[in-house]
């Protein structure tokens, strides 16, 4: 009788570790607006060399805003574009991440120094500001 639960917490612990070093994928769509999610929802999206280590989602519309800081998570609105969203989750996961590594063709992780990780946060701001300043959709 305590096989089955034993072995039901194997799989659960290995399907956590599964998903802790979960790759994300980037693709620009035909409107030109960068999209980048854990999830390839577009046949050209490819991995981008970052891999997502959060240990918790970004939060979720609604959600009590977080002490103002450099690295605060920021919100997501229903009437932000799909675009917005996206970007805002990016930067969310980054900022909530322990480390962001990097991936060679073979696979292998390089972790990242403080520096590149401050830089590749700062373009994933940019890209929230490009994306959630599109004509028709709000801030």
């Amino acid at each position: 009788m305590k096989l089955p639960i034993v072995v039901l917490l194997l799989a659960a612990l290995v399907m956590g570790a599964a998903l802790a070093d979960t790759v994300v994928y980037k693709w620009v769509d035909k409107d030109g607006n960068v999209h980048y999610s854990t999830v390839p929802q577009n046949p050209n999206a490819k991995p981008t060399d970052i891999i997502n280590t959060a240990r918790e989602q970004a939060p979720a519309a609604g959600s009590a805003p977080a002490a103002s800081s450099a690295n605060q998570v920021p919100s997501i609105s229903p009437d932000d574009s799909p675009a917005c969203k996206s970007a805002k989750q990016t930067l969310g996961k980054y900022l909530l991440a322990e480390a962001l590594f990097s991936v060679d063709a073979n696979g292998n992780k390089t972790l990242l120094s403080k520096d590149k990780q401050a830089q590749l946060i700062q373009q994933t701001r940019n890209q929230v500001t490009l994306a959630c300043s599109q004509p028709g959709t709000p801030p």
